[in-house]
């Protein structure tokens, strides 16, 4: 099969690679869509904490394939499956599977799972998965869609830390995928006042689009006080960091009012820190949150697949051959979310 296999820090090549094996637990998949994570420029620049440090290839496992933000077709079915796919099912995916036996699965804490069973890299024509990752999709959900079930579950996760009831205000940081979509799921919670805070013109211009009260350029606008006149020089209930920007988390404390909440759905560099004022916090009573991956998020996320407004996030489309020119406008910040076309 073709895959996008990462040679050296920073470059991918297209080339042949044997087909992932089935096991008796897993299915296999055709991959028709894999979106670019904002992981993945850090896991192929080898920046990613999780991932520091670890070799291009990883020794008998075969080439380092990475890519998670996945859906396509059912080719191959495990013979200890029990879900009744069929092959030639359309479905999305989830890039991991919980063990369902560790402590922290068996204290409703899956997505901390000691042993989970990953898939196999999705920048490929063929990628396997755990049974339990697999989510169907119906005739209805374009391909499009079905490759922005993972980055939804993300959102849906950031609304289950984020304590939104309807009236609340909300201030988002960064209009990225993970931002606009928390949005929209803000909005539908019943957030009556949102601002959003993003420095490219085209990513404001859709998040007002989508709803936002006001946007904010951050690098050339005062936030703080841009947010304090919005919210009758409160603040806000909650404030969603998801620029992976260590000043806006930061900036992100001093926007929230008495009593808010905080959350960090972004992912920051491993190795940096921000300073916090206990003596604020004790003063302001805020709760701090954090986003890792998805637990328990995928039906949720499913089910609010035909609901969300998604086209003007996906703003541009590469075959895999492209890969690298891909990552390479990634990086210039002014697409959203990128999807990488298989063969």
């Amino acid at each position: 099969m073709k895959a996008a296999v990462i040679k050296t820090v920073g470059q991918f090549e297209v080339q042949d690679v044997p087909e992932p094996e089935t096991g008796p637990d897993m299915i296999k998949v055709k991959i028709k869509y894999c979106g670019i994570c904002g992981t993945d420029p850090e896991i192929l620049e080898d920046r990613f904490g999780l991932m520091k440090g670890r070799p291009p290839r990883q020794g008998p496992s075969g080439p380092r394939i990475i890519g998670h933000e996945a859906c396509g077709t059912i080719v191959e079915i495990g013979k200890n499956c029990k879900m009744g796919y069929k092959v030639g099912q359309r479905v999305a995916m989830n890039f991991r599977s919980s063990c369902g036996v560790c402590y922290y699965c068996r204290n409703r804490m899956e997505h901390f799972c000691e042993h989970s069973i990953p898939a196999s890299g999705s920048y490929a024509e063929y990628a396997v998965y755990h049974e339990a990752a697999i989510y169907p999709l119906s005739d209805d959900i374009s391909w499009e869609r079905g490759a922005l079930l993972e980055p939804i579950s993300i959102a849906v996760h950031t609304m289950d830390q984020a304590n939104i009831i309807p009236g609340r205000t909300v201030a988002i940081s960064g209009a990225g995928p993970i931002g606009l979509l928390a949005l929209e799921l803000a909005l539908k919670a019943g957030a009556a006042k949102v601002m959003v805070s993003e420095p490219i013109a085209e990513k404001r211009a859709v998040a007002k689009k989508l709803g936002a009260d006001i946007t904010v350029d951050p690098m050339n606008e005062d936030i703080i006080k841009i947010g304090k006149d919005f919210t009758g020089g409160r603040g806000f209930d909650t404030v969603i960091e998801a620029s992976g920007n260590l000043n806006a988390a930061k900036q992100s404390i001093m926007l929230a009012d008495k009593g808010g909440t905080v959350v960090w759905a972004a992912v920051y560099p491993y190795d940096r820190e921000i300073p916090v004022n206990p003596f604020y916090m004790y003063a302001n009573e805020l709760t701090i949150r954090s986003v890792f991956v998805a637990p328990y998020s995928f039906p949720r996320a499913l089910n609010l697949l035909p609901k969300l407004e998604l086209d003007p996030l996906i703003t541009d489309i590469y075959p895999l051959e492209k890969i690298q020119d891909a990552f390479e406008n990634h990086k210039k910040g002014k697409s959203i979310k990128t999807l990488i076309k298989m063969y």
